[in-house]
């Protein structure tokens, strides 16, 4: 399951995830959007089990009813990928308040909700994994808050993960969170780009291929090895102290 799969780096998840052949739960703000990304899933990989759902990480009602939607496709969550959230790029000071209340709604109370309604169906799997997609402005040296309400629910995310490592860790169940610098969503779909391999001293921010690599590295350890964190940094001395 991938939160956040309608846009961006949701896509880029749902369409690797599929060609790994996994089945595929995909929930957005707006329907219409994780149905785009399943059509162009479809046109190539027209086998791939897909399932769309509408849950906005800001509204109670489908916080609450998301499980009884997706038992209706599955009875189990093998993979939960935290990937949702309401960017904050404003200074703080001009950001609107109702911005402030969606960032946070969305990055850190919604998956919180969320995680926990879907527990049950994450537990029924013998080999489950839940994943936040994070970022180096969530790290306690990190120099560069660009938004400090945004920044702080992607800290309150980082400790959410790390508390429910504690409740999880005799169940089997893995807690992984990656922390990326700022990373460039180079698509899938173009082969070309996305297998571009960068040198140290290009001008170049991460890719979104270095972090589903970090992410797929760390889903295909044996299940005794869980790697709870990944900080990904550019080499290149961009983005320092991210």
């Amino acid at each position: 399951m991938i939160t956040g799969a309608g846009r961006d780096f949701g896509h880029t998840l749902a369409i690797n995830f599929a060609r790994l052949g996994a089945d595929l739960l995909l929930s957005a703000r707006k329907i219409e959007n994780a149905r785009a990304i399943e059509t162009i899933i479809r046109s190539t990989l027209p086998g791939t089990n897909i399932a769309c759902f509408q849950i906005d990480l800001i509204d109670d009602r489908q916080l609450a009813g998301a499980r009884a939607e997706i038992e209706r496709f599955t009875d189990r969550i093998d993979i939960l990928i935290h990937n949702a959230g309401f960017w904050l790029r404003n200074d703080f000071v001009d950001t609107p308040d109702d911005d402030i209340v969606r960032a946070v709604a969305s990055t850190a109370t919604g998956p919180f909700i969320l995680t926990k309604h879907l527990l049950q169906m994450i537990k029924r799997s013998s080999a489950a994994d839940v994943i936040f997609l994070n970022g180096t402005i969530a790290l306690r040296n990190n120099l560069r808050a660009i938004n400090e309400a945004f920044s702080s629910a992607k800290a309150a995310q980082a400790l959410f993960s790390k508390w429910l490592w504690h409740r999880l860790w005799e169940s089997g169940v893995r807690l992984l969170t990656i922390y990326p610098a700022d990373f460039h969503n180079t698509s899938p779909l173009d082969p070309t780009k996305w297998e571009y391999r960068c040198d140290a001293f290009e001008d170049r921010t991460l890719t979104a291929r270095n972090v589903f690599d970090c992410i797929r590295f760390a889903l295909l350890q044996d299940r005794i090895c869980s790697i709870d964190e990944i900080v990904l940094s550019n080499n290149n001395g961009q983005n320092i102290g991210n």
